[in-house]
Protein backbone atom coordinates (compact mmCIF):
# COMPACT_ATOMS: atom_id res chain seq x y z
CA UNK A 1 0.00 0.00 0.00
CA UNK A 2 1.35 3.45 -0.89
CA UNK A 3 0.09 4.98 2.38
CA UNK A 4 0.97 3.61 5.83
CA UNK A 5 -1.49 1.36 7.62
CA UNK A 6 -2.06 3.99 10.31
CA UNK A 7 -2.93 6.66 7.72
CA UNK A 8 -5.16 4.19 5.85
CA UNK A 9 -7.18 3.27 8.91
CA UNK A 10 -7.28 6.89 10.11
CA UNK A 11 -8.89 7.82 6.78
CA UNK A 12 -11.54 5.14 7.16
CA UNK A 13 -12.19 5.85 10.84
CA UNK A 14 -12.69 9.56 10.16
CA UNK A 15 -15.16 8.79 7.38
CA UNK A 16 -17.11 6.33 9.54
CA UNK A 17 -17.36 8.82 12.41
CA UNK A 18 -18.78 11.51 10.13
CA UNK A 19 -20.94 9.25 8.00
CA UNK A 20 -24.23 11.06 8.68
CA UNK A 21 -27.25 9.01 7.60
CA UNK A 22 -25.45 6.50 5.38
CA UNK A 23 -24.92 2.87 6.33
CA UNK A 24 -21.51 1.70 7.55
CA UNK A 25 -21.06 -0.48 4.46
CA UNK A 26 -21.96 2.34 2.09
CA UNK A 27 -19.62 4.78 3.86
CA UNK A 28 -16.74 2.29 3.72
CA UNK A 29 -17.38 1.62 0.03
CA UNK A 30 -17.52 5.33 -0.86
CA UNK A 31 -14.37 6.18 1.11
CA UNK A 32 -12.31 3.42 -0.51
CA UNK A 33 -13.65 4.25 -3.97
CA UNK A 34 -12.76 7.93 -3.57
CA UNK A 35 -9.26 7.07 -2.30
CA UNK A 36 -8.68 4.88 -5.36
CA UNK A 37 -9.97 7.50 -7.81
CA UNK A 38 -7.86 10.25 -6.18
CA UNK A 39 -4.73 8.10 -6.30
CA UNK A 40 -4.34 7.79 -2.53
CA UNK A 41 -4.51 4.02 -3.09
CA UNK A 42 -2.34 3.27 -6.11
CA UNK A 43 -2.87 0.40 -8.51
CA UNK A 44 -1.58 -2.99 -7.32
CA UNK A 45 -1.60 -1.80 -3.68
CA UNK A 46 -2.58 -4.65 -1.37
CA UNK A 47 -5.26 -3.94 1.22
CA UNK A 48 -5.34 -5.43 4.72
CA UNK A 49 -7.44 -8.56 5.02
CA UNK A 50 -11.14 -8.22 5.70
CA UNK A 51 -10.75 -9.75 9.17
CA UNK A 52 -8.05 -7.24 10.13
CA UNK A 53 -10.08 -4.35 8.72
CA UNK A 54 -13.18 -5.45 10.62
CA UNK A 55 -11.29 -5.75 13.92
CA UNK A 56 -9.47 -2.42 13.54
CA UNK A 57 -12.61 -0.50 12.51
CA UNK A 58 -14.98 -2.22 14.92
CA UNK A 59 -17.21 -3.50 12.11
CA UNK A 60 -18.67 -6.88 11.30
CA UNK A 61 -16.77 -8.85 8.71
CA UNK A 62 -19.94 -9.03 6.57
CA UNK A 63 -20.01 -5.22 6.42
CA UNK A 64 -16.39 -5.05 5.28
CA UNK A 65 -16.80 -7.87 2.75
CA UNK A 66 -19.94 -6.27 1.34
CA UNK A 67 -18.07 -3.02 0.61
CA UNK A 68 -15.07 -4.85 -0.87
CA UNK A 69 -17.27 -7.08 -3.04
CA UNK A 70 -19.09 -4.07 -4.52
CA UNK A 71 -15.76 -2.40 -5.33
CA UNK A 72 -14.58 -5.62 -6.97
CA UNK A 73 -17.78 -5.85 -9.04
CA UNK A 74 -17.20 -2.29 -10.27
CA UNK A 75 -13.59 -3.04 -11.16
CA UNK A 76 -11.82 -1.00 -8.48
CA UNK A 77 -10.46 -4.00 -6.56
CA UNK A 78 -9.08 -7.41 -7.48
CA UNK A 79 -9.88 -10.23 -5.04
CA UNK A 80 -8.17 -13.61 -5.01
CA UNK A 81 -6.98 -16.25 -2.56
CA UNK A 82 -3.84 -14.19 -2.06
CA UNK A 83 -5.87 -11.22 -0.83
CA UNK A 84 -7.39 -7.98 -2.08
CA UNK A 85 -5.50 -5.42 -4.16
CA UNK A 86 -6.30 -2.20 -5.99
CA UNK A 87 -6.91 -2.68 -9.72
CA UNK A 88 -4.59 -0.70 -12.03
CA UNK A 89 -6.74 2.12 -13.40
CA UNK A 90 -4.14 3.98 -15.45
CA UNK A 91 -3.67 7.71 -14.91
CA UNK A 92 -5.24 8.82 -11.65
CA UNK A 93 -5.67 12.06 -9.81
CA UNK A 94 -7.27 15.29 -10.91
CA UNK A 95 -4.69 17.86 -9.81
CA UNK A 96 -3.36 18.62 -13.28
CA UNK A 97 -6.62 18.24 -15.22
CA UNK A 98 -7.89 21.44 -16.80
CA UNK A 99 -11.60 22.10 -17.06
CA UNK A 100 -12.88 21.61 -20.60
CA UNK A 101 -15.19 24.18 -22.12
CA UNK A 102 -17.77 23.39 -24.77
CA UNK A 103 -17.41 25.57 -27.84
CA UNK A 104 -20.45 25.60 -30.10
CA UNK A 105 -19.88 25.16 -33.83
CA UNK A 106 -20.16 28.36 -35.81
CA UNK A 107 -23.55 27.43 -37.26
CA UNK A 108 -24.98 27.10 -33.73
CA UNK A 109 -23.81 30.52 -32.55
CA UNK A 110 -27.19 31.99 -33.47
CA UNK A 111 -29.15 29.85 -31.00
CA UNK A 112 -31.10 32.05 -28.55
CA UNK A 113 -29.75 32.27 -25.01
CA UNK A 114 -31.72 30.71 -22.17
CA UNK A 115 -34.07 33.14 -20.45
CA UNK A 116 -34.50 33.01 -16.68
CA UNK A 117 -38.19 33.08 -15.83
CA UNK A 118 -39.52 34.02 -12.41
CA UNK A 119 -42.88 32.71 -11.30
CA UNK A 120 -45.29 35.47 -12.38
CA UNK A 121 -48.54 36.39 -10.70
CA UNK A 122 -50.21 36.25 -14.12
CA UNK A 123 -48.85 33.95 -16.80
CA UNK A 124 -48.54 35.59 -20.23
CA UNK A 125 -46.34 32.91 -21.83
CA UNK A 126 -47.40 32.42 -25.49
CA UNK A 127 -48.85 29.00 -26.21
CA UNK A 128 -49.66 28.23 -22.58
CA UNK A 129 -53.36 27.64 -21.82
CA UNK A 130 -55.03 28.55 -18.53
CA UNK A 131 -53.85 25.39 -16.77
CA UNK A 132 -55.60 26.36 -13.52
CA UNK A 133 -58.91 25.66 -15.31
CA UNK A 134 -57.85 22.24 -16.55
CA UNK A 135 -60.27 19.52 -15.29
CA UNK A 136 -57.68 17.51 -13.35
CA UNK A 137 -60.27 15.27 -11.67
CA UNK A 138 -61.71 14.23 -15.05
CA UNK A 139 -58.23 13.70 -16.50
CA UNK A 140 -57.28 11.53 -13.51
CA UNK A 141 -60.36 9.35 -14.03
CA UNK A 142 -59.51 8.97 -17.71
CA UNK A 143 -55.94 7.94 -16.91
CA UNK A 144 -57.23 5.41 -14.36
CA UNK A 145 -59.68 4.05 -16.93
CA UNK A 146 -56.94 3.55 -19.51
CA UNK A 147 -54.72 1.86 -16.90
CA UNK A 148 -57.52 -0.52 -15.92
CA UNK A 149 -58.36 -1.42 -19.52
CA UNK A 150 -54.83 -1.73 -20.88
CA UNK A 151 -52.99 -2.96 -17.79
CA UNK A 152 -49.37 -4.05 -18.16
CA UNK A 153 -49.49 -3.48 -21.93
CA UNK A 154 -48.82 0.20 -21.15
CA UNK A 155 -45.51 -0.56 -19.44
CA UNK A 156 -43.65 -1.30 -22.67
CA UNK A 157 -42.80 0.91 -25.61
CA UNK A 158 -45.69 2.30 -27.60
CA UNK A 159 -46.18 2.47 -31.35
CA UNK A 160 -43.37 4.66 -32.73
CA UNK A 161 -45.91 6.37 -34.97
CA UNK A 162 -48.29 7.03 -32.06
CA UNK A 163 -51.23 5.03 -30.76
CA UNK A 164 -53.47 3.94 -33.62
CA UNK A 165 -56.71 4.83 -31.83
CA UNK A 166 -55.49 8.40 -31.34
CA UNK A 167 -54.33 8.71 -34.96
CA UNK A 168 -57.78 7.58 -36.14
CA UNK A 169 -59.43 10.17 -33.90
CA UNK A 170 -57.12 12.88 -35.27
CA UNK A 171 -57.90 11.83 -38.86
CA UNK A 172 -61.63 12.29 -38.13
CA UNK A 173 -60.96 15.65 -36.50
CA UNK A 174 -58.89 16.88 -39.46
CA UNK A 175 -61.59 15.89 -41.94
CA UNK A 176 -64.36 17.63 -40.00
CA UNK A 177 -62.64 20.81 -38.82
CA UNK A 178 -59.64 21.45 -41.04
CA UNK A 179 -60.75 20.26 -44.47
CA UNK A 180 -58.00 17.61 -44.62
CA UNK A 181 -58.85 14.07 -45.68
CA UNK A 182 -56.24 11.56 -44.62
CA UNK A 183 -55.68 8.09 -43.21
CA UNK A 184 -54.38 7.25 -39.75
CA UNK A 185 -51.32 5.69 -41.40
CA UNK A 186 -50.33 9.15 -42.68
CA UNK A 187 -50.27 10.71 -39.21
CA UNK A 188 -47.34 10.75 -36.78
CA UNK A 189 -47.76 11.69 -33.12
CA UNK A 190 -44.87 13.75 -31.73
CA UNK A 191 -43.86 14.91 -28.27
CA UNK A 192 -44.42 18.58 -29.01
CA UNK A 193 -43.95 20.92 -31.94
CA UNK A 194 -40.15 20.86 -31.77
CA UNK A 195 -39.98 17.10 -32.32
CA UNK A 196 -42.29 17.51 -35.31
CA UNK A 197 -40.12 20.23 -36.85
CA UNK A 198 -37.01 18.16 -36.12
CA UNK A 199 -38.53 15.13 -37.87
CA UNK A 200 -39.41 17.19 -40.94
CA UNK A 201 -35.94 18.69 -41.04
CA UNK A 202 -34.27 15.27 -40.93
CA UNK A 203 -36.49 13.81 -43.63
CA UNK A 204 -36.81 16.71 -46.03
CA UNK A 205 -33.49 18.56 -45.97
CA UNK A 206 -29.73 18.25 -45.62
CA UNK A 207 -27.16 20.54 -44.04
CA UNK A 208 -26.57 23.58 -46.21
CA UNK A 209 -30.13 23.80 -47.52
CA UNK A 210 -32.05 27.05 -47.11
CA UNK A 211 -35.08 27.43 -44.84
CA UNK A 212 -37.49 30.35 -44.83
CA UNK A 213 -38.98 31.39 -41.50
CA UNK A 214 -41.41 34.14 -40.62
CA UNK A 215 -39.82 37.27 -39.15
CA UNK A 216 -40.92 37.63 -36.42
CA UNK A 217 -41.79 33.97 -35.98
CA UNK A 218 -41.56 30.82 -33.90
CA UNK A 219 -38.05 30.71 -32.35
CA UNK A 220 -38.19 26.94 -31.84
CA UNK A 221 -38.21 26.30 -35.59
CA UNK A 222 -35.23 28.59 -36.07
CA UNK A 223 -33.30 26.69 -33.39
CA UNK A 224 -34.03 23.33 -35.03
CA UNK A 225 -32.96 24.60 -38.45
CA UNK A 226 -29.75 26.09 -37.03
CA UNK A 227 -28.96 22.86 -35.18
CA UNK A 228 -29.39 20.93 -38.42
CA UNK A 229 -26.99 23.18 -40.32
CA UNK A 230 -29.58 24.91 -42.51
CA UNK A 231 -29.17 28.45 -43.81
CA UNK A 232 -32.02 30.56 -42.44
CA UNK A 233 -33.65 33.49 -44.19
CA UNK A 234 -36.20 35.59 -42.32
CA UNK A 235 -39.26 36.57 -44.37
CA UNK A 236 -41.24 39.64 -43.25
CA UNK A 237 -44.86 39.40 -42.16
CA UNK A 238 -47.74 41.80 -42.80
CA UNK A 239 -51.49 41.71 -42.13
CA UNK A 240 -51.83 38.85 -44.68
CA UNK A 241 -49.05 36.71 -43.24
CA UNK A 242 -45.69 35.76 -44.77
CA UNK A 243 -44.59 38.15 -47.56
CA UNK A 244 -42.59 35.62 -49.54
CA UNK A 245 -42.80 37.77 -52.68
CA UNK A 246 -40.03 39.90 -51.14
CA UNK A 247 -37.71 36.89 -51.56
CA UNK A 248 -38.54 35.97 -55.15
CA UNK A 249 -34.98 36.81 -56.21
CA UNK A 250 -33.39 34.78 -53.42
CA UNK A 251 -32.23 31.19 -53.61
CA UNK A 252 -35.23 28.87 -53.49
CA UNK A 253 -35.61 27.31 -50.05
CA UNK A 254 -35.91 23.61 -49.33
CA UNK A 255 -38.16 24.28 -46.32
CA UNK A 256 -40.72 27.03 -45.71
CA UNK A 257 -41.99 27.27 -42.13
CA UNK A 258 -45.20 29.26 -41.77
CA UNK A 259 -48.22 29.57 -39.47
CA UNK A 260 -50.86 30.78 -41.95
CA UNK A 261 -54.03 30.38 -39.87
CA UNK A 262 -52.78 32.38 -36.87
CA UNK A 263 -49.30 33.75 -37.41
CA UNK A 264 -47.00 33.45 -34.42
CA UNK A 265 -46.71 35.86 -32.67
CA UNK A 266 -48.57 38.61 -34.57
CA UNK A 267 -51.85 36.73 -35.19
CA UNK A 268 -52.20 37.55 -38.92
CA UNK A 269 -54.22 35.20 -41.13
CA UNK A 270 -52.70 34.46 -44.53
CA UNK A 271 -55.11 35.37 -47.32
CA UNK A 272 -56.42 32.69 -49.68
CA UNK A 273 -54.64 34.27 -52.63
CA UNK A 274 -51.31 34.31 -50.85
CA UNK A 275 -51.76 30.70 -49.70
CA UNK A 276 -52.38 29.51 -53.25
CA UNK A 277 -49.42 31.53 -54.50
CA UNK A 278 -47.17 30.01 -51.83
CA UNK A 279 -48.34 26.50 -52.75
CA UNK A 280 -47.56 27.19 -56.40
CA UNK A 281 -44.15 28.61 -55.50
CA UNK A 282 -43.31 25.50 -53.47
CA UNK A 283 -44.39 23.21 -56.32
CA UNK A 284 -42.33 25.15 -58.85
CA UNK A 285 -39.15 25.18 -56.75
CA UNK A 286 -39.39 21.69 -55.20
CA UNK A 287 -39.80 23.19 -51.73
CA UNK A 288 -41.65 21.76 -48.75
CA UNK A 289 -43.98 23.87 -46.64
CA UNK A 290 -44.20 23.06 -42.92
CA UNK A 291 -47.63 24.41 -42.01
CA UNK A 292 -47.78 25.10 -38.29
CA UNK A 293 -51.49 25.26 -37.47
CA UNK A 294 -50.72 27.18 -34.29
CA UNK A 295 -53.81 28.43 -32.40
CA UNK A 296 -56.00 28.08 -35.49
CA UNK A 297 -59.07 27.00 -33.50
CA UNK A 298 -59.18 30.15 -31.37
CA UNK A 299 -61.22 32.81 -33.15
CA UNK A 300 -63.39 35.65 -31.87
CA UNK A 301 -65.94 35.03 -34.64
CA UNK A 302 -66.63 32.55 -37.40
CA UNK A 303 -65.27 29.07 -37.97
CA UNK A 304 -61.57 28.12 -37.89
CA UNK A 305 -59.75 28.92 -41.14
CA UNK A 306 -59.24 25.75 -43.24
CA UNK A 307 -55.67 24.53 -43.42
CA UNK A 308 -53.50 25.34 -46.43
CA UNK A 309 -52.97 21.62 -46.91
CA UNK A 310 -56.67 21.16 -47.66
CA UNK A 311 -56.68 23.75 -50.46
CA UNK A 312 -55.00 21.67 -53.18
CA UNK A 313 -54.38 18.04 -54.09
CA UNK A 314 -50.84 16.71 -53.75
CA UNK A 315 -49.85 19.88 -51.91
CA UNK A 316 -46.13 19.99 -50.96
CA UNK A 317 -47.10 20.51 -47.33
CA UNK A 318 -46.41 18.76 -44.03
CA UNK A 319 -49.10 19.80 -41.57
CA UNK A 320 -48.17 20.30 -37.91
CA UNK A 321 -51.21 20.35 -35.61
CA UNK A 322 -51.73 20.12 -31.88
CA UNK A 323 -54.18 19.88 -29.01
CA UNK A 324 -51.87 21.81 -26.70
CA UNK A 325 -53.70 25.10 -26.39
CA UNK A 326 -57.17 23.64 -25.92
CA UNK A 327 -56.20 20.69 -23.70
CA UNK A 328 -52.90 21.00 -21.83
CA UNK A 329 -49.35 22.19 -22.46
CA UNK A 330 -47.13 19.36 -23.70
CA UNK A 331 -50.05 17.32 -25.01
CA UNK A 332 -49.92 15.55 -28.35
CA UNK A 333 -48.81 17.23 -31.53
CA UNK A 334 -49.10 15.48 -34.85
CA UNK A 335 -47.70 15.58 -38.33
CA UNK A 336 -49.55 14.77 -41.50
CA UNK A 337 -47.86 14.52 -44.86
CA UNK A 338 -47.40 12.38 -47.95
CA UNK A 339 -44.62 10.12 -46.69
CA UNK A 340 -44.26 8.43 -50.08
CA UNK A 341 -42.94 11.69 -51.56
CA UNK A 342 -40.99 12.95 -48.56
CA UNK A 343 -37.23 13.16 -48.62
CA UNK A 344 -36.63 11.42 -51.93
CA UNK A 345 -37.57 8.04 -50.53
CA UNK A 346 -36.79 8.75 -46.87
CA UNK A 347 -40.11 8.12 -45.15
CA UNK A 348 -41.46 8.35 -41.62
CA UNK A 349 -40.36 4.74 -41.15
CA UNK A 350 -36.73 5.82 -41.23
CA UNK A 351 -37.48 7.89 -38.14
CA UNK A 352 -39.35 5.08 -36.43
CA UNK A 353 -36.34 2.78 -36.87
CA UNK A 354 -34.23 4.97 -34.55
CA UNK A 355 -36.80 6.19 -32.04
CA UNK A 356 -38.84 4.64 -29.25
CA UNK A 357 -42.00 6.07 -27.78
CA UNK A 358 -43.12 5.78 -24.17
CA UNK A 359 -46.34 4.01 -23.35
CA UNK A 360 -49.58 5.36 -24.77
CA UNK A 361 -51.23 6.03 -21.40
CA UNK A 362 -51.73 9.78 -21.90
CA UNK A 363 -52.50 9.32 -25.60
CA UNK A 364 -55.24 6.88 -24.68
CA UNK A 365 -56.64 9.28 -22.11
CA UNK A 366 -56.68 11.99 -24.76
CA UNK A 367 -58.78 9.82 -27.05
CA UNK A 368 -61.32 9.09 -24.30
CA UNK A 369 -61.43 12.81 -23.47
Amino acid sequence: MNIPDDAFFALLEQALRGRGGGTLQRTLYQTLREAILQGALAGDSRLPGSRAMAQRLGLSRNTVNGALEQLAIEGYLLRSRQGTSVAPLGTQGEGDVEARHIVLPEYLQGLPAAIHRDSPTLLFTPGMPAVNYFPLSIWRRLLDRVLREEGSALLGYGDAQGELVLRKAIARHLALSRGIRCEASQIVITEGALEGVDLCTHLLSVAGDTAWVEEPGYPGAKSIFLKSGLHIEGVPVDHEGMRFDSHNDSEAPRLIFTSPSHQYPCGAVMSAGRRLALLEYARRHDSWIIEDDYDSEFRYSGEPIPAMLGMARQAPVVYLGNIQQNVISGAAHWLYGDASRAGGGRTWRHWFAITRRPSGRTEGAGVVH
